[in-house]
């Protein structure tokens, strides 16, 4: 009964660790910071009228949301509770065995790249948030044999995979997962392809459920959103090359000017090409965004013949916007903590307060050049991940191998598909990794630790003690 007691104990720890860190949060920055697309997304719930660029489903949700208390607060609620909702679950499924690990798998939340990004009503919080909760969910399910745990899993797992178009790399690891998870649970026969159909059938009934939500929350309304990739790669190449490599469309254009695209051109960001008042108030969009379908048709034939024409360009020039999103040249936030509720409309502000102030100030820490040596550099855990998918490969998947290698093949994933799609350079586009990769290494070193002393890791952590 004393051990029965401890773990509960235990477990109640992890409860309110994560309770205190949640309210933390809401406390410093209730109702949630916004930047412009958090606005398009609250925007569209309200009015109804909604894109397939910002997230419907987020959209719909937010809009029904905004009807019980007007403004972010409930989502930014709602994202944080799910966020440390993951974190108690995985405490709870790991204190019985390891107290340490169950503490070191949640303070790394605390960490600033993960911590700053949930002070903003993002997609990529909501994203990042619920494949969290998903993993925690299966992982509690495969652990205690929980049915109920795992058929809840795919409602989080659902609202990650429709935050953003681009989720399919992170997801796809964890729906497979899920078909060996459930051949465990519902003891379905163990041939190795049994399970991987079972994911893979998984992954399709998701993806299919996520196309159909999206088009009828849109009505298939699209504004076409790899334009703006397009436009990015042709301004790259017509930069570099000193020709205008565009359909005729968009060289028709009246704002269209080729020293212009010279001039705003860069490795932050498309926008400066492709939205008025940006870098400056007044100025006006280089490169036209259409909504017709012909034009779009021939900017995807312009873009292919291009990039054929001219690969090395193109690979230069998606090399340097990945190596600045993941900060492998220079470090990128775009914290919106930083000017706080200066960044939201004036009608969703909230109050400065004594908890904002001291997270602002942890978090004004790592900001660049010097301090910013690995938070926010992404390069940096997506490496660590690597090791320790190979680590976990090499372990055979063994008992909690299988989760590290998830965790980290999914942010790996997810983040080396930006390499070709990604349009800026935000550090919100690496939350989801930057939670699995921390995980995943937290997770690792602890397994390694309990490894037999002919580990490397070991060897080095008894030097340390001694």
């Amino acid at each position: 009964m004393a051990a029965v007691s401890k773990l509960r104990d235990k477990g109640h720890t992890g409860d309110i660790l994560c309770f205190l860190f949640f309210a933390l949060t809401i406390w410093a920055f209730y109702p949630g910071l916004m930047s412009p697309d958090s606005l398009a997304n609250l925007t569209g719930g309200r009015e109804n009228f909604i894109h397939d660029i910002n997230s419907p489903v987020m959209s719909y949700l937010w809009g029904k949301l905004d009807r019980l208390v007007a403004g972010p607060g409930l989502m930014f609620v709602l994202q944080n509770l799910i966020f440390w909702a993951a974190g108690a679950i995985f405490w709870r499924a790991t204190a019985p065995k390891s107290f340490k690990l169950a503490l070191l798998l949640v303070l790394p939340a605390l960490l600033p790249q993960i911590l700053s990004q949930l002070t903003t009503v993002w997609k990529d919080v909501g994203l990042g948030a619920c494949l969290f909760l998903a993993t925690a969910l299966i992982y509690q399910a495969d652990r205690t044999k929980s049915k109920i745990a795992l058929l809840i899993s795919p409602v989080f797992l659902f609202y990650g995979y429709a935050a953003r178009l681009n989720a399919f790399p992170a997801v796809l690891p964890i729906a497979v997962w899920s078909g060996f998870v459930a051949a465990r649970i519902f003891e379905i026969e163990k041939k190795k392809f049994v399970p991987v159909l079972i994911g893979c059938g998984y992954l399709i009934v998701l993806s299919a459920a996520v196309y159909f939500v999206t088009y009828k929350i849109t009505d298939g309304r699209t504004v076409y959103p790899a334009q703006q990739i397009f436009l990015y790669d042709l301004a790259a190449i017509s930069a570099e090359r000193n020709e205008a490599s565009f359909p005729e469309y968009v060289l028709k254009h009246e704002t269209f000017s080729l020293e212009l695209v010279k001039l705003r051109y860069n490795i932050r960001s498309v926008n400066d090409l492709i939205y008025a008042d940006i870098p400056n108030q007044g100025d006006l969009a280089v490169l036209p965004l259409t909504t017709d379908a012909e034009e779009v048709s021939a900017l995807r034939r312009k873009w292919f013949e291009t990039v054929w024409a001219h690969p090395l360009d193109y690979l230069v020039h998606r090399g340097k916007v990945f190596a600045q999103l993941t900060g492998l040249t220079y470090s990128v936030t775009r914290p919106y903590w930083d000017i706080g509720f200066a960044s939201s409309p004036p009608e969703f502000r909230g109050e400065e307060n004594f908890a904002g102030k001291v997270l602002t100030g942890y978090f004004s820490l790592f900001r660049r050049p010097v301090t910013q040596t690995f938070a926010f550099r992404g390069f940096v855990w997506l490496l660590l991940s690597a090791c320790f998918l190979y680590q976990s490969v090499k372990n055979r998947l063994r008992a909690d191998w299988e989760i590290v290698f998830v965790l980290s093949i999914s942010g790996l994933l997810f983040a080396l598909a930006y390499f070709p799609t990604t349009p800026s350079t935000e550090f919100r586009y690496l939350f989801w990794s930057a939670i699995s990769s921390v995980t995943a290494v937290v997770w690792g070193t602890y397994l390694l630790s309990q490894q037999p002393d002919g580990n490397f890791l070991n060897r080095f952590l008894l030097k340390l003690r001694k």
